[in-house]
């Protein structure tokens, strides 16, 4: 079935909610409209980096640091630190002076996951999301697909964990891009219209496990239809104020299909 001309297919197979208390950073989608709630950037920042957990675990330990030749001086090299990042929440830090930085991912119980130097695109705003299910049944750069997966030697195999890089586009003439992202392992997601009066449901997309579609010339509020295992969840945004791209990614809680949106500062 073709594809509406106002959606844009890009897959992604490869490596690139509670609210903010106190000094807390992690956000969550309590609302369908979300602000978020930054620090006054500093007069010349060079990257800001919302991070998104969709990953299918309860939490894991995320910390960044600047490599100390990059670092904003000679002290300060340790970025951030969140030792408790639950599934479905996301931060956003005060823009940084360095675009390059190293993610060291544990679990809760500090047990080592991965790591990995990202370099950003400077001047720039970025989304990193992180996706996987800490199983080893399968190549940790990649979530596990439908179907069978052969097997592999346990013991020698890395946990499934992987970083997506996303471009934020703030202030673009189009701001309504809504970017939907199955980050769910073993699962296929169909994305589908809702019916308009004479009009029948349409197939929008199908989305294996670690791709996505962007929607593009959207209105500020629209309702879809997700599939999964048989199953339609509604997928609605409703924006309140100024009009704004939107990430949307699926990832599994407690074995169920769930998702959050993650809006940018229009």
């Amino acid at each position: 079935m073709m594809l509406l001309p106002s959606v844009l297919f890009i897959a992604h197979s490869f490596l690139l909610p509670i609210w903010s208390q106190g000094k807390s950073p992690l956000h969550s989608s309590c609302s369908l409209r979300h602000g978020r709630s930054v620090s006054k950037p500093s007069p010349t920042p060079r990257v800001g980096i919302t991070i998104v957990n969709a990953t299918s675990v309860p939490a894991i330990s995320l910390s960044a640091s600047a490599p100390a030749h990059s670092a904003p001086s000679r002290n300060t090299n340790q970025i951030v630190s969140y030792p408790l990042f639950r599934q479905g929440t996301w931060t956003s830090d005060e823009p940084f002076q360095t675009n390059e930085f190293r993610y060291i991912v544990r679990t809760t119980n500090n047990l080592p996951i991965t790591e990995k130097t990202i370099r950003f695109k400077p001047l720039s705003s970025q989304t990193l999301l992180l996706t996987g299910d800490l199983s080893q049944s399968g190549p940790a750069e990649r979530l596990p697909q439908l179907g069978n997966i052969p097997p592999v030697d346990v013991q020698h195999s890395a946990p499934n964990f992987q970083f997506h890089i996303y471009p934020e586009e703030v202030g673009c003439t189009d701001p309504c891009h809504y970017r939907i992202v199955n980050a769910m392992p073993s699962k296929l997601l169909l994305l589908k219209s809702l019916p308009d009066g004479k009009k029948p449901s349409q197939l929008l997309a199908i989305l294996t496990p670690g791709n996505s579609i962007l929607m593009v010339k959207q209105p500020p509020c629209v309702e879809w239809t997700a599939e999964i295992d048989g199953q339609s969840y509604p997928v609605t945004i409703l924006q309140e104020g100024a009009a704004a791209n939107c990430l949307i990614p699926f990832f599994l809680k407690d074995g169920k299909p769930a998702f959050v949106r993650i809006f940018e500062d229009p």
